[in-house]
């Protein structure tokens, strides 16, 4: 029988390093999605990711609750990018996949995707994504975060306002504006 995160994380706490590290393997890469999808650059992300589990690793006595493991980890992954770009780096667009991970059922369905496609439609959909990511990374800050939490890693509102520390109005409302303002902005280079 598979352990939960929270039977990991308590033993975790009383030091077993490899409960640990089965949390890390379970959440690893849903972390460098939502990092990777923030910074644009796989070298920062893997970077980001790493520190993200040792400050995790170092702080797990100060989880209250481990049933809000998720929020916590994400909170650290967010925080870890902000100071990151605080430092000076800044967020580059990025290419994303037409066919990746969690949005895709199968490996079949990704093929056969882009088999039925014609060359015309490739080029085009990768000019859209190329768009759709310049305007993406145009957004304030906080409209980003939100809308890369919810729309690419699947969050439910409540686990956003937790991860953020705002109000749950307040999440929807930087979604909203931030989808309009990103319809708005891909019009402009069409």
């Amino acid at each position: 029988m598979e352990k939960t995160d929270e039977n990991l994380l308590l033993e975790a706490v009383r030091g077993d390093e490899i409960s640990f590290t089965l949390l890390v393997n379970r959440w690893e890469k849903k972390i460098f999605g939502f990092v990777f999808r923030y910074t644009g650059n796989r070298e920062d992300s893997q970077d980001v990711v790493q520190n993200t589990f040792i400050k995790a690793y170092s702080n797990l006595d100060k989880l209250q609750d481990p049933a809000s493991f998720p929020a916590w980890i994400y909170r650290i992954a967010l925080n870890e990018c902000r100071i990151r770009f605080r430092k000076g780096k800044r967020i580059r667009s990025i290419e994303i996949p037409l066919c990746e991970g969690e949005a895709v059922q199968s490996v079949n369905s990704c093929i056969s995707a882009v088999v039925t496609v014609t060359p015309e439609q490739v080029v085009s959909g990768r000019e859209d994504l190329k768009r759709l990511s310049t305007a993406f990374y145009r957004l304030p800050e906080e409209q980003r975060e939100v809308i890369l939490m919810r729309e690419y890693q699947g969050l439910l509102f409540r686990e956003i306002s937790e991860v953020l520390e705002v109000p749950l109005s307040t999440v929807k409302s930087r979604l909203y504006l931030g989808l309009k303002t990103l319809r708005r902005l891909m019009e402009e280079t069409s």
